[in-house]
């Protein structure tokens, strides 16, 4: 929230008397000014949800260490078990690859969300 309100301050005032004057209304300028000036908050929430949603280890870990059963594992419970169980290897290249899947999805929605706007 505290992003979309500091990207909606940097929103200069002339944007939307330009829109005014063309004959846009509330939705119009809703729909053309703002939501492409707010694209690179858009992009920033997105990737950082994602990353946190990606890296959900400690409250599962503690309330239920993935249990019952595997029920509530996600990757790192089970890198953190490979670890514990001796299996180093196996360990390091499940977080390589976490890494890796990380970086390549925050790369394109980088790309897809900070595209040029059209004039």
């Amino acid at each position: 929230m505290t992003i979309f309100l500091a990207g909606l301050t940097t929103i200069a005032k002339d944007y939307y008397e330009a829109a005014a004057i063309d004959g846009a209304r509330y939705w119009g300028k809703f729909l053309h000014v703002t939501v492409p000036l707010l694209m690179p908050a858009f992009a920033i929430t997105t990737v950082l949800n994602m990353v946190y949603g990606l890296r959900v280890f400690d409250i599962i870990y503690v309330t239920t260490k993935g249990g019952p059963g595997n029920q509530t594992e996600v990757l790192y419970t089970v890198i953190f078990k490979l670890f514990g169980y001796g299996y180093y290897g196996v360990g390091t290249a499940l977080s390589t690859l976490m890494f890796v899947i990380m970086a390549v999805l925050g790369y394109f929605i980088i790309k897809l969300l900070n595209r040029e706007v059209e004039a």
